[in-house]
C-alpha cells in the first residue's frame, strides 16, 4: 500500500514534490536516540520526544503552511509509548505517511495515529522480550565471565561497547525499514522471520543463563557418611561423580521456578537465599565457636 502510494505520488508530481532526504532521516533518528525519554509524563509518555523527532521533518514538509504545521504537531502529541529501540518502526512509518500526505495522498490524522498505535504495542512487546529480557542478560553474562575472579575491566568495557553497537544498528535498521515500507512495514517484518529471530535469541539467553549458573554459582556441602568399612565418604564427592554442579543447578531451577511460576519478587529471592545459607551454615559456626562436635556435624553448607 505504502509503496503504491509513493509511486502514485511520484507519477502525479514533478519538480514540486517534497522528498525527505537520507540526511534528514538520519537527523530525525539521532534526535530520537538522544531524547526518546525526554519530557516523559504519564499522560503522553513519549509523545513530546516523538514530536521533537518529527519537528525537522514537519518543517521540511509543511514549513510553507503554518496551519498545516500546527495541525501536524498536534496530531503527534497524542499518547505514544513503545520500546525505544524496536518501536522506531512506527517513526519511520509516520515519516513516510507524512511525506505522502504533504504530496497530496488522502491520509488524515486518524489514519496516521491509528497506524502508530497499531505498531507501537506489538513492537514494545517484542522489544521488551528481546532487549531487557534476552540481549542484556546475555551480554552481562559474557561480561561477568570475562571479569569474574580477575576484576578485569574488559567485562564492563565489552558490555558497554557491544550493547551500544547492537542497539544503534538495530534501531537504525528498523527506523529506515519503517520508512521504506510505510504501512506495510510490520507485515514485511513478520514475513521476514522476525519471530523466529526472537525465539532463537530467547533460547540462546537460556543457554547462557545456564552456563553462568554453572560457572559462577558455588554451592557445596560438607556432609559425609560412614561406609560399611567405617570409612568416611563425602556426599559432595558422590554428587560430583553423578552430576557435577548438581547443587547449583537445583538452586538455580528452584529460584527460576519461584520467579517465573510463582511470581517471587527479587527481594524475596535474595532473602530466601540468605536464609537458607544462614540456616545451613549456622550450626557449624556455633559448634566451632563453642567446641560442640555434634552441632558442628549438623552443618549443611
Amino acid at each position: 500500500m505504502a509503496e503504491q502510494t509513493k509511486t502514485q505520488v511520484a507519477q502525479t508530481g514533478g519538480a514540486g514534490q517534497k522528498k525527505i532526504t537520507k540526511a534528514e532521516l538520519n537527523r530525525a533518528w539521532w534526535i530520537w536516540i538522544f531524547f526518546n525519554l525526554s519530557a516523559f509524563s504519564m499522560e503522553r509518555m513519549q509523545a513530546p520526544a516523538f514530536v521533537y523527532m518529527m519537528s525537522p521533518i514537519l518543517k521540511k514538509l509543511y514549513g510553507d503552511n503554518p496551519d498545516e504545521m500546527k495541525q501536524a504537531l498536534k496530531r503527534h502529541m497524542v499518547f505514544f509509548n513503545t520500546e525505544p529501540q524496536t518501536g522506531v518502526i512506527a517513526h519511520g512509518v509516520a515519516i513516510a505517511m507524512e511525506e505522502q500526505r504533504a504530496n497530496g495522498a488522502p491520509i488524515d490524522d486518524a489514519m496516521i495515529n491509528a497506524v502508530k498505535a497499531g505498531i507501537m504495542g506489538p513492537m514494545a512487546g517484542i522489544g521488551d522480550s528481546m532487549i531487557p529480557g534476552t540481549l542484556i542478560p546475555i551480554l552481562l553474562a559474557i561480561g561477568i565471565g570475562m571479569s569474574s575472579g580477575t576484576g578485569s575491566a574488559l567485562g564492563p568495557i565489552f558490555y558497554i561497547i557491544s550493547y551500544t553497537v547492537i542497539i544503534l544498528l538495530v534501531s537504525y535498521y528498523l527506523f529506515n525499514f519503517g520508512y521504506r515500507y510505510g504501512t506495510d512495514a510490520f507485515s514485511q517484518l513478520a514475513a521476514g522471520g522476525f519471530r523466529r529471530i526472537t525465539s532463537a535469541l530467547a533460547v540462546l539467553g537460556l543457554v547462557v543463563a545456564g552456563g553462568v549458573g554453572a560457572v559462577n554459582t558455588t554451592l557445596n556441602t560438607p556432609l559425609a557418611y560412614k561406609s560399611g568399612t567405617n570409612i568416611s565418604v563425602s556426599v559432595q564427592s558422590q554428587l560430583n561423580a553423578i552430576y557435577p554442579t548438581l547443587l547449583p543447578l537445583l538452586l538455580t531451577l528452584w529460584l527460576f521456578y519461584g520467579m517465573r511460576r510463582r511470581g517471587w519478587p527479587i527481594n524475596r529471592v535474595l532473602l530466601m537465599v540468605l536464609l537458607v545459607i544462614f540456616i545451613g551454615y549456622l550450626p557449624g559456626l556455633v559448634g566451632s565457636i563453642f567446641n560442640i562436635p555434634w552441632l558442628t556435624a549438623l552443618r549443611i553448607f
